[in-house]
């Protein structure tokens, strides 16, 4: 089904999670192996349709099909039979199409079940896997000539890609004074043609710079040394670097908004993942007016009087270091596992909110902020201060970290954005448990204008609203892994009483 424009539902894709018994995945086979054997006969009589059209052509009164016959009176009564002739030439190819259209439905419907089960998972073709190690081996080289450059080579690859990444989320980028119309083209191009292989260009950019310099990398191979290297050049690169002694964290009232007021869903629960999701939405000072690196916790009392939290965390805010921790720093240092700010001021905001460590917390990330919400999960500290009810990541690098078992978690993720596969791994190589769920969807493949536009735009692919999209189309596709994660989830998120706090994050020493 690869390379060809489907309906959006067709482009989801789903990795992990509690799949199918053994029973049902053998009926799952039956049925599929059923359709695609009635698909084959459907195109056999197909065929025979074909062949009576044939044989119609060479029969006396038939030969019009041809424009080589012409009616004769030595022919008699043969020329009458012209008619009749074109009607059964007619309705014999009619039933041809009918019968192949029949057959393409069975192939598609075998194709669907088998995806809704969890059974069928598109191979890279020779080529793809070709083109894949030669990205590799190229970046690899690219990334260790820049690590042997020293400083200056390592801040040039950091800040010229966390620069060129920010400026095309907020729907800029280096356009070297090229007219707009076609800098948009080359850059929708681009994010079409990388997409995929982004995850080979991190593999091979991170396995360089940490070949480079193994004394920053501290011995860490791949993706993590690298982003190491490169959190240790975010600090200490003159003017853009900063030392700082923690984060201080800041309660927001409704005049620090821009609107002067906080969002309205701040005293009712989210009725569901995706709107908890899309509330991340109004934590980014361009749409929700909230001051910059804004997280909100939730409070939401159960009828029967059970204390449950949701968590809402944004994502990067500026691609250089800034006064707050949403930065291109903190994705560094998160994903090479150091110590960093997002983490820490999340762990302060629900010090300060009095998290009980037997109420449910569920975090809800976008981007940095699913990184951070993953990078909490994954460390047992956390885990024991703190019960974990559930995890929602979207758009966000995760398939190096491990959460703990009995922990539902849900990753949303395109290849388009680009920013999922910047720890070099696909959605595809994203740890599968019963527990962790992994829906990916290719915006490019989709019949929807407004897919194949986001494709091509960085900003549209990553977007909180392309996800929450992705989400209602998995659940929509009936795949029980996907619902059996949301309805998990979902139980905690709302109660008949709910109230939010709202905290900004800086970092202490800027």
């Amino acid at each position: 089904m690869s390379g060809e424009h489907r309906r959006p539902a067709d482009t989801v894709t789903v990795y992990g999670g509690r799949g199918a018994s053994a029973v049902e995945t053998a009926s799952v086979r039956r049925a599929a192996a059923l359709l695609a054997r009635a698909a084959d006969d459907l195109r056999a009589a197909a065929l025979c349709c074909l062949g009576v059209s044939r044989d119609l052509a060479v029969v006396p009164g038939g030969g019009g099909l041809s424009g080589a016959w012409e009616p004769s009176s030595a022919l008699g009564p043969a020329a009458a039979l012209a008619p009749q002739t074109l009607a059964l030439d007619d309705a014999a190819r009619d039933a041809a199409r009918h019968l192949t259209d029949r057959a393409d439905l069975c192939d598609l419907l075998g194709w669907r079940l088998l995806r809704a089960a969890g059974l069928y998972e598109e191979a890279e073709s020779t080529a793809e896997r070709l083109v894949g190690g030669l990205v590799t081996a190229w970046a690899f080289g690219t990334g260790a000539a820049f690590g042997v450059l020293g400083w200056a080579g390592l801040a040039g690859i950091g800040v010229a890609g966390g620069a060129e990444v920010g400026a095309r989320l907020v729907g800029g980028g280096f356009a070297g004074g090229l007219p707009s119309a076609l800098s948009g083209r080359l850059g929708s191009g681009l994010t079409r043609g990388l997409s995929p292989y982004s995850d080979e260009v991190i593999t091979g950019l991170g396995a360089g710079v940490a070949l480079a310099r193994p004394d920053l990398a501290r011995g860490r191979p791949g993706v993590e040394g690298a982003a190491g290297v490169l959190a240790h050049v975010a600090r200490e690169t003159p003017v853009l670097g900063n030392h700082d002694a923690g984060v201080r964290l800041t309660r927001l009232g409704p005049g620090d908004f821009a609107h002067g007021a906080v969002p309205a869903w701040s005293t009712s629960g989210a009725g569901s993942v995706q709107e908890a999701l899309a509330r991340v939405d109004d934590l980014y000072p361009g749409t929700g007016g909230a001051p910059a690196a804004t997280i909100a916790v939730q409070r939401v009392t159960a009828a029967d009087g059970g204390v449950s939290w949701t968590v809402l965390v944004p994502g990067t805010q500026s691609a250089l270091p800034a006064g707050h921790p949403w930065d291109g720093r903190t994705d560094l240092e998160l994903v090479a596992g150091q110590a960093d700010g997002a983490t820490a001021a999340i762990e302060d905001a629900l010090a300060d909110s009095g998290v009980g460590p037997d109420e449910p917390v569920t975090l809800v990330g976008h981007s940095l902020g699913g990184i951070a919400a993953a990078a909490l999960v994954s460390r047992a500290g956390f885990t024991e201060r703190y019960r974990v009810g559930g995890l929602v990541t979207a758009g966000a690098p995760t398939g190096l970290l491990t959460t703990p078992p009995g922990v539902p978690v849900l990753h949303l993720e395109t290849p388009e954005e680009l920013v999922s596969n910047t720890d070099g791994r696909s959605a595809a190589e994203n740890p599968r448990t019963r527990d962790r769920v992994t829906v990916t969807r290719s915006l490019r493949d989709s019949v929807t204008p407004g897919d194949r536009a986001a494709s091509g735009s960085l900003p549209q692919a990553h977007s909180v609203a392309t996800h929450v999209r992705t989400l209602d189309l998995a659940l929509a596709s009936g795949d029980p892994r996907v619902a059996g994660a949301t309805d998990r989830i979902g139980a905690r998120l709302t109660g008949p009483e709910v109230s939010t706090a709202f905290y900004r994050a800086e970092r202490a020493g800027a």
